[in-house]
Parts: C-alpha cells; structure tokens; sequence
C-alpha cells in the first residue's frame, strides 16, 4: 500500500472517528483531548489538521459530499412533494450523524476567516440548490408560482434555510432530554410547513400521502 493511500485513509479515519467524539462530548474539546478519546497522538492530528478549523471544515465537506450523494440519487423522473419529505428524512438523518459540524461552524463564524469563506461558500451553492428545486416542483404543479416572487421567495428562503440549519441547534438547547427519533417528525414537520401557503391542491395531496406528514396535515385541513 503507497504511502499516498495509508495518508488518505488516516486521514479518513481521522474525519470519521472526530465526529463521532464530538457528537456525544461536545465540540469544545481540545485537539489534545480528542487524541486521548481516539487513542492516538495530537501528532498524528495535527500533520493532516494544523488547528481545529480545519478538522471541522473536513468534517464539514464530508457533510456536503454525502449530501449531493442524496440529491444526486432522487428519482428527477418523480417530481413530488411526498418524495421531497422522504428525501428530507435522509437529509435530517445526515445533519444528525454531523451535527457537530454545524454547531461548530455557527458558533465559530465570526471568528474564524477559514470558517466564514466555507460558510458563505456552501450558503452559496445550497441556496442554488434550493431554487432549483422550487422552480422543478411550480412547473410540476405542487407549488403556486408566486412563491417565485422576488420579495415572497426572500422571505421563504430565510424561513426555509433557517430552519433547515438550526434545528440541531435547537434539538441541543430545547430537547436535549428527547431521543432523535422521537422529535424527528416535530421538526420534520415544522420545517415543510413553510411550504403551507404556496400548495397547490396537487401539492396538498403529495403531502396529505406521506406517512410522516399525514396527521399535521389533516390537523391543519
């Protein structure tokens, strides 16, 4: 095995095992201490991580690989909302697993340059994303076209985008006590609400099929 593979799979193994230690600790511990959890030397963290950023920015693209793994695997020939809100399950699920990511990039934006370009990077290409979908479910007839209104679509776009982000945030400070899957369809349900106002009576439908959504939705009918 060249050494070129050994780096790339500590490296790996280095990005897999810091997360999972900094799920269930905290993100506020040292390099030091996280060798110590990992059984390993700061030596070994530091040659492919020079400060705690930069293992956090890893952590973070890791996130983002897996995620356009999602998107890239939807089935673009049935355009739905009630195959969105399964894709979006997945998407939660991923967020938890790298929970830690996201807690670290938020409390660390505005001190940290290498943290805010990545932010203001990846805000960039999934505020993209989004729009694409938007305009993919208006011309499938799921969503009124007013929701593509520049002043309107501002105001979804912040609701939407912030909720997206935050709600392991909020799991954190508010439901600490819950177990993940018990909360999931809380949140999951709050976070496609904002998409109440502009469903079309095809969109109302999708959403009224899905298992998870069915019971909020009937409550709100």
């Amino acid at each position: 095995m060249s050494a070129y593979i050994k780096g790339k799979q500590s490296r790996e193994e280095i990005i897999n095992r810091s997360r999972q230690i900094f799920n269930e600790h905290g993100i506020h511990l040292t390099l030091a201490k996280l060798a110590e959890f990992m059984n390993t030397t700061l030596g070994r963290l530091t040659h492919h991580f020079g400060n705690k950023d930069l293992l956090f920015i890893a952590i973070a693209k890791d996130y983002e690989l897996k995620l356009a793994e999602l998107r890239n695997n939807r089935k673009n020939d049935q355009i739905s909302l009630d195959n969105f809100v399964n894709t979006f399950t997945q998407v939660m699920d991923l967020q938890y697993d790298y929970r830690c990511a996201m807690r670290y990039i938020i409390s660390s934006v505005n001190s940290s340059g290498d943290m805010k370009k990545h932010l203001q990077e990846t805000y960039s290409n999934n505020r993209e994303q989004i729009r694409k979908t938007i305009e993919a479910y208006v011309n499938g007839g799921s969503l009124q076209s007013r929701i593509l209104c520049e002043d309107t679509y501002k105001v979804f776009l912040f609701q939407f985008t912030n909720l997206f982000t935050n709600w392991v945030i909020n799991l954190e400070l508010y439901d600490s006590d819950k177990e993940y899957m018990a909360i999931k369809p809380v949140y999951l349900n709050g976070i496609i609400s904002v998409f109440v106002p502009f469903l079309t009576e095809k969109g109302r439908q999708e959403l009224a099929e899905n298992d998870i959504l069915t019971n909020y939705f009937k409550s709100c009918d």
